[in-house]
């Protein structure tokens, strides 16, 4: 293939700004974010490179696989090439503590043009094709095989190209939908988190995660007369952890689990108006992890509630987002319901659409239609936070694993 021709369009899109945080402005999250807020919200989108270097990857698996096997979303009996029995922590398979492999099941994602063309559409290829499938796969992965899956998918499409940079993957990605459709993988949306627990908060999180009851992913608690669970494996799984992460101490990872920027607390920090709320929600009040190859992509969307996102890359290949501010908001909702879906329905149907989050239309359509919009890499190591009524859309380049959760700073409260 040689080397890859980058349009002119995506040449021209501007970067989303950059903040480095000092020590002292790292010490307070929703203070930061706060003070950049006017300059960046004007982009929709930013990138805030912490004082810490990035975790490693022993540091990332190991909290995510503790993490995946209490919330698993596959039945107790999945048995996986190369493992044997079930590598889900389970009764069965807590002789060994520390040793937990957990599984998690991806999406599968369209990534192309299909034959059918939906009613309305017009001849240009971007506006083909908007609304795509995704569904469940049924693949169930262990973290080292979904990885090397991914690497092999990688070698495939990348394999021929001299120079793989980020420019070059989003030239191809946008080029690869408008081709015949390939299909890729995705686990999103999965309760949990690649960051390790706070030592000071890791009693209290361990009480409020016995006592979570709303959401499918919880674990049925199995209490005695004190409330202790008796779950062996809950009960060692939280051991394993304590004793990896005391392993790991003053690492990478460690410091940056144990500093105010571990999504599983900002939540619950003095500047959040979601300190108040008394359930967990997965995904607001606690991240969700996110895990996904090259060309794995999450579509047009805002926060609902029009509230912020903090998301950080723990580790893997670099994501590229596209943002359009939050002043734009409803000219681009118009864009997309006379471009992507055709111009043949309405307003309130469009925004139906555009909230199954399965709508994937190239930035070049937005900005040939006057509206502004920027893009970002974000690298291992980074966090990128969009503000409220940014639509944000974006892909991986490759094998990743990802923290996100939902925010509303103080300040924002009636």
């Amino acid at each position: 293939m040689g080397n890859v021709e980058i349009p002119n369009w995506l040449k021209g899109l501007p970067l989303a700004p950059v903040f480095r945080p000092t020590d002292t402005e790292f010490a307070d999250p929703i203070a930061y974010i706060s003070k950049i807020e006017k300059e960046a919200s004007a982009f929709g989108i930013c990138k805030i490179i912490p004082p810490l270097p990035k975790p490693s990857k022993k540091y990332v698996f190991s909290n995510l696989n503790t993490s995946l096997s209490k919330c698993p979303d596959i039945g107790p009996d999945v048995s996986l090439p190369g493992l044997g029995s079930s590598s889900k922590t389970g009764p069965s398979n807590c002789e060994k503590e520390g040793d937990v492999r957990a599984v998690f099941t991806t999406r599968q994602q369209e990534l192309g043009q299909s034959s059918k063309r939906p009613k309305g559409a017009g001849n240009n290829p971007q506006q083909l094709g908007g609304h795509k499938q995704v569904w469940q796969s049924g693949e169930a992965y262990t973290l080292e095989q979904f990885e090397a899956k991914s690497k092999a998918l990688a070698r495939t499409l990348l394999g021929a190209i001299k120079e793989v940079s980020p420019l070059a993957v989003e030239a191809l990605f946008w080029k690869a939908a408008t081709e015949k459709p390939i299909y890729v993988e995705y686990a999103n949306d999965v309760p949990g988190s690649a960051f390790g627990e706070p030592e000071e908060l890791s009693r209290y999180l361990r009480r409020r995660r016995r006592t979570r009851t709303r959401t499918s992913y919880q674990r049925q608690s199995n209490k005695d007369e004190a409330g202790d669970v008796k779950d062996p494996c809950y009960r060692k799984s939280h051991s394993s952890n304590g004793s990896s992460n005391s392993e790991m101490e003053g690492s990478a990872g460690w410091k940056l689990s144990n500093s105010p920027w571990n999504l599983q607390v900002i939540a619950r920090s003095p500047g959040s108006l979601t300190r108040f709320m008394p359930d967990d929600i997965p995904g607001v009040t606690s991240p969700m992890i996110y895990i996904g190859m090259l060309f794995s992509w999450f579509a047009w969307h805002v926060e609902d509630h029009e509230l912020h996102s903090m998301n950080f890359l723990h580790m893997g290949s670099p994501k590229t987002w596209y943002a359009v501010p939050g002043d734009y908001a409803l000219d681009f909702e118009e864009i997309i319901r006379s471009d992507a879906y055709g111009g043949n329905i309405d307003q309130l149907a469009a925004l139906s659409l555009l909230g199954e989050k399965t709508t994937l239309i190239s930035p070049e359509v937005i900005v040939a239609s006057g509206i502004p919009c920027c893009r970002l890499i974000q690298n291992p190591g980074e966090f990128v936070v969009t503000f409220p009524r940014a639509y944000h859309i974006g892909f991986s380049h490759g094998n990743f694993f990802k923290s996100s959760f939902s925010f509303l700073p103080s300040r924002y409260g009636f």
